[in-house]
């Protein structure tokens, strides 16, 4: 073996193994400044992120790199692998790779290093403004790393963070993932080559599976500090949404979030900010509006969609993707479209009536039937697509207690019920079936109570939770047929209609927590920081959410128990202008600080207070 291939060896040999997905031990070896200046603007700016108090798997990846989270032992080398393409394609892959060149994003591998790595294929996609663009295919390479959850910004989420009168900004970042370097030993895992040349990512590239659940951490970690300055900032990737109650502030917000963003290290993009404050913006596809209060789609994705649903036209042959890509469409728009769950139900149904896999069948061509036709009918009418919803977060519902069993039905709400027994053709229907049409029945029998307000079915037939929340469903034609029919007829004399489960043993009253253990009903805190947390900001009158085990003051609402002195679910009564003192399940943390703030009352709130996860 000669000198150079021997150092192509050691240098291909490290980080081969498992071991590079686990973290370097305590005592090694810190980067030299010249490294950190090598490895990006951000890790050139470490002391900064340090500065922030960022947590450390933060600190280790922009100083060190991200090493990549295998699950198993990293893919081995079998031979280089290039990309392939003619004519114009030949020509904008070159330049996309000029480009990325230039940015230091990738660098070209010497000969004798090439032999080893994982090599990928680059592939064209249209743009959305028209052309082609090149994208790494890493779907090979993804399935040996992990798989992990995280939280990110919904357009449901984001309607319940504006407030009237807000004055909103955007700011974008520019090559977002590119700020984040790569761990050199782990660059081989990331290579591709184009005519005769091999290059590898020195940056995270996009397309990698874990590639948004980095970048975010890292971006979460950089604007902690501005949120604990009282900043709102809503952000979706390399998308910032800023949320402020004037004009002035907005202003000021920004400057101070643009300089600190600059400080550690990433790149502004000007062009597609929006510095100035406007109490009307587009964000991620929404327009929103604070002086009207409401959300609806942005003209740009709006005329996306009425594009994609133009194209099927009766009898036109289209590639199966086409109907994946307008259900991708559909479901991205979902939070503005008032039941646009509901209407797309039927081309879902008819797209699953093809049985074609969504990963082999990508390029089969269908034929668009008159049902397809039927099914995207008011996918092409813009009024229907432009209407939008109100802004803003549920805080009071009135509660309807549902029940059912193959001989009856009832129901009750605030002290009043009703109950009735199925006719001989009924009883033979299924029981989740039975349990939807006594939802119905008691939403009917206390209209009179309910009209145009927001209304919460509780019941303990987990599918029928599933078919009124998602609108319907894709398992039984009946329920979808019924649920329709219920949903439709709610929709015209009911604001919402939500439904939650509770467990049978408990049917009498709410249960509006998470399920999962522990129950709520078995936390309480310690009596001796209860009488410090008393002693420091004064003794509440009133328990918001308590059940008998833990309630803190005399009178309370309960989740559970009907003999709660001030009622059973605190979101469907009103509550008092005294002090108050709230320890809410997680889900009801948000509502409860909204109608705080709407009714201008005084609370003392219990909440968590979340490390982030690796």
């Amino acid at each position: 073996m000669s000198a150079g291939q021997a150092r192509a060896a050691r240098a291909c040999a490290v980080g081969s193994g498992p071991k590079d997905q686990f973290p370097p031990q305590q005592g090694a070896r810190a980067p030299s400044t010249v490294e950190c200046l090598s490895l990006g603007p951000l890790s050139a700016r470490i002391e900064r992120w340090r500065a922030l108090a960022a947590p450390e798997w933060v600190v280790r990846t922009l100083e060190r790199g991200y090493r990549l989270q295998f699950a198993n032992t990293p893919p081995r080398f079998h031979r280089v692998i290039f990309s392939l393409a003619k004519g114009e394609s030949a020509r904008i892959l070159q330049e996309e790779i000029t480009t990325l060149l230039s940015k230091g994003a990738v660098r070209e591998i010497p000969q004798e290093q090439s032999q080893c790595g994982f090599y990928s294929k680059y592939f064209l996609v249209p743009k959305k403004g028209g052309g082609l663009r090149p994208i790494l295919d890493l779907r090979a390479l993804n399935q040996h790393l992990r798989s992990y959850k995280f939280r990110m910004l919904t357009p449901t989420t984001q309607l319940h963070v504006v407030r009237p009168g807000d004055w909103f900004t955007s700011i974008d970042l520019k090559d977002a993932y590119f700020h984040i370097p790569i761990y050199p030993p782990h660059r081989k895992f990331l290579r591709f080559a184009f005519q005769g040349r091999m290059y590898e990512y020195q940056v995270l590239p996009f397309g990698l599976s874990l590639s948004p659940r980095v970048f975010v951490k890292c971006t979460e970690a950089a604007i902690a500090p501005l949120k604990r300055r009282g900043i709102r900032i809503a952000s979706y990737i390399d998308n910032w949404l800023l949320l402020s109650e004037s004009e002035i502030m907005g202003r000021e917000h920004t400057r101070l979030t643009v300089d600190h963003l600059m400080a550690l290290g990433f790149t502004i993009n000007y062009e597609k900010s929006v510095l100035q404050p406007a109490q009307a913006i587009s964000f991620i596809g929404i327009a929103l509006n604070s002086k009207s209060y409401r959300a609806c789609l942005s003209v740009d994705r709006a005329q996306k969609m009425l594009s994609h649903a133009g194209i099927f036209q009766l009898g036109r042959y289209l590639p199966f993707r086409k109907c994946l890509q307008m259900l991708g469409l559909m479901a991205s728009s979902l939070a503005v479209i008032p039941l646009g769950r509901l209407h797309m139900r039927e081309f879902q149904q008819w797209v699953a009536s093809l049985r074609l896999n969504q990963k082999c069948h990508t390029h089969r061509h269908i034929r668009v039937t008159a049902d397809c036709a039927a099914a995207l009918h008011c996918w092409r009418n813009p009024t229907f697509l432009t209407q939008g919803v109100s802004l803003g977060a549920v805080t009071a519902r009135k509660v309807v207690t549902t029940d059912a069993s193959l001989t009856g039905w009832g129901a009750t709400h605030e002290g009043r019920a009703v109950s009735g027994s199925w006719d001989s053709q009924r009883r033979g229907a299924h029981i989740n079936w039975l349990e939807l049409l006594a939802a119905f029945l008691a939403l009917r029998h206390f209209l009179p109570l309910l009209r145009n307000h927001h209304v919460l079915i509780r019941t303990d037939n987990t599918t029928v939770v599933a078919y009124i929340n998602r609108q319907g469903g894709l398992h039984s034609c009946p329920l979808h047929m019924l649920a329709r029919r219920l949903i439709m007829w709610s929709s015209i004399n009911l604001l919402s209609l939500r439904a939650t489960h509770i467990p049978g043993a408990l049917n009498l009253g709410a249960d509006l927590m998470s399920r999962g253990n522990p129950q709520y009903g078995d936390w309480t805190l310690h009596p001796h920081v209860v009488t410090e947390i008393w002693t420091r900001f004064g003794q509440p009158q009133v328990d918001l959410f308590a059940s008998r085990e833990n309630a803190q003051c005399p009178l309370y609402f309960s989740l559970r128990h009907q003999e709660a002195p001030l009622g059973v679910d605190a979101l469907a009564h009103n509550w008092p202008h005294a002090l108050l003192y709230a320890f809410p399940p997680l889900a009801l943390i948000s509502p409860t600080l909204t109608r705080v703030r709407e009714k201008g009352l005084t609370v003392i709130l219990i909440a968590p207070r979340w490390t982030r996860s690796h």
